[in-house]
């Protein structure tokens, strides 16, 4: 009996792990908008004892138009509407404005709110798990990227997780609940406006 259900538990994992990208690919086709809740803890190198974490919400319309807005520890808020890219920290009253140079580049953002030709950018492949989620995992091409690796998890078809690796080892841990497909919301809604009083920067490099 016993060899039986482990038999029968590695046949779950195995089914779920190879529908993580069929789970992707059918996000990506069915859902035009979404919104939802998060939260995040970032782990330094080798370390298991969290070292910030945080929690918000968002929302996006893709391609490329999102908002990502932290509520705790502090107020701070990243918007784009596929051309620009809006940074405020409401705690330091500043504004940081950036154009892009795609609609939305090669981050790990744009494997969920992007097109849906990820595969340009990133190599993805099913990812073995033994937590009942679907998980992909997903290399970028360019080697000069930032990140490493990211692995998103799926449950019911809809993200549940998120795992994003830097080049310095960093790995920030990301948890969704309350995803909403198909939102009522328009491109408008993406226009950030700039609060009164605060200061504005221009980052000028290509991203």
């Amino acid at each position: 009996m016993k060899a039986w259900l482990v038999s029968m538990a590695a046949l779950a994992t195995m089914t779920a792990s190879a529908a993580g990208l069929d789970d992707l690919k059918a996000f990506l086709n069915t859902t035009q908008t979404a919104t939802g809740a998060f939260e995040q803890k970032v782990f330094s190198r080798g370390q298991e004892e969290k070292t910030q974490a945080g929690s918000g919400d968002f929302a996006f319309l893709r391609p490329g138009c999102f908002r990502w807005q932290y509520t705790l520890p502090f107020e701070e808020e990243m918007v784009s509407d596929g051309k620009t890219l809006w940074l405020y920290d409401k705690e330091l009253e500043q504004v940081t404005v950036k154009r892009l140079t795609a609609a939305l580049p090669a981050t790990p953002a744009s494997l969920l709110f992007g097109n849906n030709d990820f595969s340009k950018d990133f190599l993805v492949k099913n990812w073995d798990s033994d937590d009942g989620l679907a998980w992909i995992v997903a290399t970028p091409k360019d080697e000069a990227s930032t990140f490493q690796e990211v692995r998103i998890a799926f449950k019911n078809a809809l993200p549940a997780k998120m795992e994003l690796k830097d080049s310095f080892g960093q790995e920030t841990r990301l948890t969704f609940s309350n995803v909403q497909q198909n939102v009522s919301m328009k491109a408008d809604d993406f226009q950030f406006v700039i609060p009164k009083g605060v200061e504005v920067l221009e980052d000028k490099t290509a991203f």
